[in-house]
């Protein structure tokens, strides 16, 4: 089994190929396009290097429809949004293709072989630029009406108004994704340009109020998100949650946060880094050739 698998970004393209076992042939490359007919042609691209496969999977940012149409991407790539990728990948390359949001597919790649494995039932979420989301259910994803289920990063959370009058409602990523968190920190010194940076400088006296401030925020979100699913487990992802410290302050923050009942929901820290989409392609893939 030949199974080319692409993760589709804004400006970058992972690919790579997938055995039924494992990925391999990994590259990514830039994608400095402006049009969704560029783009895809790089996908293209990217897939021909692999020669004749069996199928293809891909992991699109964008709000993705189940026949593989981009419902909505506010990225940089003009006319993204309303691209039939699949039916253009499909022409294209002569094979079967699967199509799924970014997201939803490192969720599916986080339980078969990541940190829900086992699981039949559990949200994920990714932290980066904006904040992406998952939910699974018996091992599937909740798609929703539209085929858009999941954008946590779109709950809009409460907040004490600065001059005191009164509470405002602000988008969840707003305030508590990773580039929130660099944003604040870079407010107290510029230097500070990323989320390693932070990281490394956590422990600085300038920087604990961000911290603490910004892991609150995080766990918002996520109590308010149990609350709802009522989750067996929660998985974050992103480059940020890899940090043990931080995420420990999250899962002790959130867990102070919870109503009696709610407790057996566990926080997980992703495994499978940013090949975690390509794997949930894969599967996805997999499914058109053996269903």
């Amino acid at each position: 089994m030949r199974i080319a698998v692409l993760d589709i970004g804004g400006t970058a393209i992972k690919s790579a190929l997938w055995d039924g076992v494992s990925l391999s042939e990994f590259q990514e490359q830039a994608a400095l396009v402006h049009s969704a007919q560029a783009l895809l042609s790089d996908a293209e691209a990217a897939v021909r290097r692999f020669g004749t496969v069996d199928a293809l999977g891909v992991a699109s940012r964008g709000q993705v429809s189940r026949e593989g149409i981009i419902l909505f991407d506010n990225g940089p790539v003009l006319n993204y949004t309303g691209a039939s990728v699949k039916q253009m990948l499909t022409a294209a390359l002569k094979c079967p293709v699967a199509v799924e949001n970014d997201a939803n597919a490192a969720a599916l790649g986080e339980g078969r072989f990541g940190a829900a494995k086992g699981v039949p039932d559990y949200l994920c979420l990714t932290y980066g630029t904006g904040i992406g989301g998952a939910i699974v259910q018996n091992g599937m994803i909740y798609r929703g009406a539209n085929d858009s289920a999941g954008e946590f990063g779109a709950m809009q959370l409460f907040s004490q108004e600065s001059n005191g009058d009164g509470l405002c409602a602000a988008f969840y990523e707003n305030f508590a994704s990773a580039s929130a968190l660099v944003n604040a920190a870079m407010a107290v010194d510029p230097e500070i340009k990323n989320g390693r940076a932070v990281c490394e400088h956590m422990e600085r006296p300038v920087l604990r109020p961000v911290i603490e401030r910004w892991v609150r925020n995080v766990s918002y979100g996520l109590s308010t998100l149990i609350h709802i699913f009522n989750p067996r487990c929660v998985v974050l992802g992103g480059g940020i949650m890899e940090n043990d410290r931080l995420f420990q302050k999250i899962a002790a923050c959130t867990a102070g946060q919870l109503m009696p009942g709610f407790e057996m929901a566990e926080l997980r820290q992703a495994v499978l880094g940013n090949r975690a989409g390509l794997i949930g392609a894969a599967l996805l893939a997999e499914k058109l050739l053996f269903d």
